[in-house]
């Protein structure tokens, strides 16, 4: 186009200018220099309008946060857990030397607390250990008597002994008591005391 251009009469008419440099010759124009600017010149983007209520977002609000279904269901387990526990006491037995129950019955089972050789009114029984011995399993009876069961359905016991030389003559006694077959499960240990001073404490869980 060059060539073409140099062979032009100078000044080149406006209607071979037009033609040859615009390809819009309908646009107003005062030469090739304002065609081409007009044509590279980029268009600012627009932005679209939005109206105020798409643009605002309401306040989120505050809400305590809910307890997770597992401290739910924990929470409910332990309430019908504890309004399922049943304290048991029987005046024919010793009474609690502290602030615990003679027994107390949960989920089918009954644990009886430690008996010490203490009579219905808190006199500890002096004498020999197979005495004192037969006093402990005289209260662990009474106690399971009120919880409506007996010396049968005991599945566990713990015998404490303040010596363990008496342990051959405190099994003497207890063999009595537990005769029948299978005979319940038991630890024995040796303690440096016993409350009140005594020198045997024995206390068991055993079926509802």
């Amino acid at each position: 186009m060059a060539p073409l251009l140099m062979s032009l009469p100078r000044p080149v008419p406006r209607s071979l200018l037009i033609p040859l440099y615009c390809p819009f010759p309908r646009l107003p124009t005062r030469g090739a220099i304002a065609i081409a600017r007009f044509s590279l010149v980029p268009r600012a983007p627009t932005q679209r309008q939005y109206p105020p209520s798409l643009l605002s977002y309401p306040k989120r609000q505050a809400f305590p946060p809910s307890p997770s279904p597992a401290t739910t269901t924990a929470t409910a387990i332990h309430a019908r857990t504890m309004s399922e526990l049943t304290a048991v006491f029987s005046p024919d037995a010793a009474p609690p030397a502290g602030p615990y129950s003679q027994a107390i019955k949960a989920a089918g089972l009954v644990f009886v607390s430690g008996q010490i050789p203490a009579d219905s009114q808190g006199n500890i029984i002096e004498g020999e250990i197979e005495v004192c011995t037969e006093q402990c399993l005289k209260n662990l009876s009474e106690v399971l008597a009120a919880a409506g069961t007996d010396i049968t359905k005991v599945v566990k016991t713990t015998v404490f002994l303040a010596d363990m030389s008496d342990f051959a003559r405190v099994n003497a006694i207890y063999s009595k008591w537990f005769s029948a077959k299978p005979q319940p499960a038991r630890s024995c240990v040796a303690v440096k005391t016993l409350p009140k001073g005594v020198r045997v404490e024995i206390e068991c869980i055993a079926l509802q």
